[in-house]
């Protein structure tokens, strides 16, 4: 083999190997650079600033608290008349592990504490918390049934608010509007907060990013730890907060210019603030809606939004390549009611997609076995002259037509499909806990009992042997050595991956047997 072709070989290797441990030691630091230039020039109507606004007057002490439970196939949220705040809100669809009997996930406990969605009012320019009264107790919205739930105060000027909560029986969206009436006879000037707040910040364990984020303009701004507080005045997409595999948002439903704050005012505390003035003349009313969205990071549901909230999912640098390979894998699913067959179907169609450059690949690689005699005397010749050995051997590939690189080119192909495969699967919340087939009952994670990277390397080592080698014996024992590293390498992805490469190289073989059956006129 050529010495470019080793280079390329090393090179893939270490790509494949170092990808994980990249992202997360230094993927972060990168993001937080990129989020830090965005901040630094904002965009054209947005204004974005670290420096702290005037404090807000004390509080007022706590009204009387009454809950209401909303029921819905998604979802169980207990709500409260402070604020019309979420106190809870668990998952149906989604258990914090795999074990029986495992609690059902109460994401108002990782995006959502401290009384998340909650309105705060400031009635000219003095906070002032109302009690709101609840139209209800509780409600149980089936599936596709829509249910309304209105909080109803007064402040001390007289001034009428309605905080109203449209709930669905098939979405995590809850429709939201604020209305002010003022029945008296003076202009009252109201400032309604809705305030969201998470015990997250920074990024976690794997390297995602937790906490504040804000989308204006189409730019996301993901806010770093050391970024106490960040504010803006411009038109605004949604803003919330996140950690990996969930979000609370709150998403406008005007394009107005809006104001609003994002803030990590202590390690693993963060909070996020949309500003709506509500300023009301004698004898009138204005109402301002916007949709208050706590859940999942599904990505089909975050896309009905239609407000680029599917963005909140950190794909990675391989995200032009990873959503579509989690739309094709949702497809599929849909109709296999398994996402481990997802991945065998998405891996035939890529092979497919490659067989033209795997044969011309496999071909270019016999036909440079058989050039093996011409280049070790080439070699032999020129042995004190590298660059004249250089000039011939280039000389002997144009004769012949044959690329030295081209029979690795398909690997380093891969290398894209391979990380962007990796994101999607590390990062969708599709493929937390979703179950393949007998031991794998989570294609996120890895193979407990390592079976299937064993089998990868096993069918990788089978098709080296089927592979056209150099005459030197070095490379050749090297060469064999390879599924020994991959299979190493693999012992810690996770399995959805694993079973990928798998189903790859069962292929690859497959397709090297009948390239190498058929005549080589073909």
């Amino acid at each position: 083999m050529d010495k470019r072709v080793w280079v390329a070989l090393i090179l893939s290797m270490a790509v494949l190997f170092f990808y994980p441990y990249f992202i997360q030691q230094f993927y972060p630091q990168v993001g937080q650079k990129t989020e830090e230039a965005q901040k630094a020039a904002p965009a054209p109507g947005t204004t974005a600033t670290t420096q702290a606004q005037p404090a807000a007057p004390v509080a007022p002490p706590p009204v009387k608290e009454e809950l209401t439970t909303v029921e819905t196939p998604l979802f169980r949220a207990v709500l409260s008349s402070v604020g019309g705040s979420i106190k809870s809100l668990e998952l149906k669809n989604y258990k914090e592990g795999l074990e029986e009997g495992a609690k059902t996930i109460d994401v108002a406990q990782k995006v959502g504490t401290l009384g998340s969605f909650k309105t705060e009012l400031f009635i000219n320019g003095v906070a002032e918390s109302i009690s709101f009264s609840p139209s209800r107790a509780a409600a149980n919205i089936g599936e596709g049934e829509k249910t309304e739930l209105v909080y109803t105060g007064r402040s001390s000027t007289g001034l009428v608010i309605e905080k109203r909560y449209a709930f669905s029986g098939n979405s995590y969206a809850v429709m939201t509007e604020l209305k002010a009436t003022n029945p008296t006879p003076t202009a009252i000037s109201v400032r309604a907060d809705t305030v969201l707040s998470a015990s997250v910040s920074g990024t976690d364990e794997t390297g995602y990013h937790q906490g504040p984020l804000v989308k204006s303009n189409d730019k996301l701004v993901r806010q770093d730890e050391d970024e106490q507080r960040l504010t803006g005045n411009g038109k605004l997409k949604w803003l919330g907060l996140e950690d990996k595999y969930f979000l609370s948002a709150i998403i406008p439903a005007t394009d107005a210019a809006l104001s609003w704050t994002t803030e990590i005012p202590a390690a693993g505390q963060s909070k996020a603030a949309l500003h709506l003035p509500l300023n009301v003349a004698p004898n009138a009313a204005v109402a301002l809606s916007y949709t208050s969205f706590m859940g999942p990071k599904e990505y089909e549901r975050l896309l009905e939004q239609k407000a680029g909230l599917e963005d909140a999912i950190e794909f990675g640098w391989f995200d032009w390549l990873a959503r579509p390979f989690l739309v094709v894998l949702n497809f599929f699913e849909r109709y296999l009611g398994n996402y481990g067959l997802a991945i065998v179907i998405l891996t035939v169609i890529i092979k497919v997609l490659f067989y033209p450059l795997t044969k011309k690949s496999l071909h270019s690689m016999r036909e440079m076995q058989k050039m093996q005699p011409q280049m070790a005397a080439l070699k032999e010749k020129y042995k004190n002259d590298k660059q004249k050995m250089n000039k011939e051997l280039m000389e002997l590939y144009k004769r012949y037509k044959i690329n030295p690189l081209g029979g690795c080119l398909p690997m380093v192909l891969q290398i894209p499909v391979f990380i962007a495969l990796y994101e999607a699967l590390y990062v969708a919340i599709e493929l937390r806990h979703a179950p393949f087939y007998l031991w794998i009952q989570d294609l996120s994670a890895k193979d407990p009992y390592y079976i299937t990277p064993l089998l990868m390397g096993a069918t990788m080592f089978l098709q080296q042997k089927m592979t056209p080698m150099s005459v030197d014996p070095t490379q050749q024992k090297i060469m064999l050595f390879m599924p020994v590293i991959f299979t190493f390498m693999f012992l810690n992805f996770p399995s959805g991956l694993v079973l990928y490469w798998l189903v790859n190289n069962i292929l690859q073989i497959g397709q090297q047997y009948f390239i190498y059956k058929t005549p080589s006129k073909a």
